[in-house]
């Protein structure tokens, strides 16, 4: 009964969504369009933590962020609410922008994403840690500075009722995905 209540509120929200298209504003480039709501202008900051938060699979869930367009200087990302969408025509909620001259100014490499980044940390530790093992219980904290992402990444491990917590800090280059330093706290 659960899965046909969720079902049935999913269909509501969505018959809501296309009822309201007509509140919605759109932005185009050739045959790319996007439809959308609201529309506010993000930093570089925010663009990178979300970046290196979200997973591959937000693309399939909808939460991925995803530069859509560049127009006027200007990208234009959000999270498209129309899944299996061929990219032609976009819905989102909000529509975000970003001048492309403070985006790559600050971070050039503004395609990669916090799964390629966890790869590398992940297999540098389970080649040069003995013993280590991911953990649910682990939080990672990103800094940005140009061409080199800082990592903080702790790991909370359990044994019987002993909790402990381990910290690592990396250094890693944007250009091709290296460490450049590392430390154990």
């Amino acid at each position: 009964m659960k899965a046909r209540g969720k079902l049935f509120i999913s269909f509501i929200i969505v018959v809501f969504l296309s009822f309201n298209a007509n509140a919605q504003l759109q932005e185009s480039k050739g045959e790319a369009k996007i439809s959308y709501i609201h529309k506010k202008e993000m930093s570089v900051e925010d663009f990178f933590q979300k970046r290196m938060k979200q997973s591959k699979m937000y693309k399939v869930t909808g939460k991925k962020l995803e530069i859509f367009f560049e127009k006027n200087n200007t990208f234009f990302l959000g999270r498209n609410l129309l899944s299996g969408s061929d990219g032609k025509m976009v819905k989102v909620d909000t529509l975000y922008t970003i001048p492309k001259e403070s985006l790559v100014t600050h971070f050039p490499d503004y395609h990669l994403e916090g799964d390629d980044v966890r790869d590398v940390i992940y297999k540098y530790l389970y080649k040069n840690i003995p013993g280590f093992s991911g953990t649910v219980n682990s939080t990672f904290t990103y800094k940005l500075d140009k061409n080199i992402i800082g990592v903080d990444y702790k790991n909370i491990s359990r044994r019987y009722i002993i909790k402990k917590s381990t910290g690592y800090h990396f250094k890693i280059s944007t250009d091709d995905l290296k460490i450049l330093d590392f430390k154990k706290y």
